[in-house]
């Protein structure tokens, strides 16, 4: 800017002043190589089965022959579906499903004992106790973090001595 233009003052001047400063800057050249390699990489694509191309690009008669397929299967599934809740319930009255139940039971049945027992520990364990091995655990892993800190840089870092201070 001149020193006898006075600066900007509202949006638009600024928008109108920046705008012919970037249209008087000179057209850049590209890469030597560029333009070999974009017309390679085009020439590449145009290589490309049509079926590896965008839809846009599918020939016409592939394109209605995929929408026919898409709602025959859309139909299909609505279909199918409709007729899966009577074969759920007779699944559900089979040996098979009977021996899931027996199982899902037993694994109900062990986390039952396990709550009874939490609750058994709970009652007969003081409360400082509980906090105080909570706050051990938490300084146990803050060491273990700290010395995998100290072990990885005494044994992986590479910068030299002089560098580090």
């Amino acid at each position: 800017m001149n020193s006898t233009q006075k600066p900007p003052r509202g949006e638009h001047e600024l928008e109108q002043y920046v705008g012919r400063l970037l249209r008087a800057q000179p057209p850049r050249q590209a890469p030597a190589g560029l333009e070999a390699r974009v017309l390679q990489q085009l020439a590449l694509d145009a290589a490309r089965p049509w079926w590896l191309q965008g839809f846009s690009r599918w020939p016409w008669l592939a394109r209605m022959l995929f929408g026919i397929v898409g709602a025959v299967l859309v139909l299909l599934t609505y279909f199918t579906t409709d007729r899966l809740g009577p074969l759920t319930q007779g699944l559900q009255q089979t040996a098979p499903a009977g021996a899931l139940r027996s199982g899902a039971q037993l694994f109900s049945d062990f986390g039952h004992s396990l709550q009874g027992l939490g609750e058994i520990i709970a009652r007969n364990i003081p409360a400082a106790w509980l906090y105080g091995s909570a706050g051990l655990a938490l300084v146990l892993y803050a060491a273990l973090i700290g010395l995998g800190a100290a072990a990885f840089r005494t044994l992986f870092d590479t910068t030299p001595e002089h560098a580090r201070y």
